[in-house]
């Protein structure tokens, strides 16, 4: 008797693109470096100004709530250009870097505030 012998198919499920909106993502991005530019502010502004007093858990908390928030927008960012094109891009790409940079950036400040 004889028996048919199929050759197994290997393949890779796509999964379906995601397209939706980046409102989001653009809102992360935009409330991340607003509280970044809050710690820059608090850091660098003359003593005779606003807000001159603070102490450094000001500037450092901001600079890690800033890196997180920017972290995460840029990371949905290249995810969403990622999903759109299907394939990797130097958009998707630079977005990751950026937002690693982001959470590199509040990592070290976290250790300076520890510190």
């Amino acid at each position: 008797m004889s028996q048919l012998l199929e050759k197994e198919r290997v393949g890779t499920e796509r999964l379906p693109r995601l397209f939706r909106n980046r409102t989001l993502d653009y809102t992360l991005i935009t409330i991340g470096l607003l509280v970044a530019a809050f710690g820059a502010y608090a850091y660098f502004v003359p003593a005779g100004w606003i807000l001159a007093g603070l102490s450094e858990a000001w500037y450092l908390g901001s600079w890690i709530a800033g890196g997180v928030l920017l972290t995460a927008g840029f990371g949905m960012l290249g995810a969403s250009v990622r999903d759109r094109e299907g394939h990797w891009t130097y958009d998707s790409v630079m977005s990751f870097v950026l937002g690693a940079l982001a959470l590199a950036g509040a990592v070290a400040a976290a250790v300076v505030l520890i510190l």
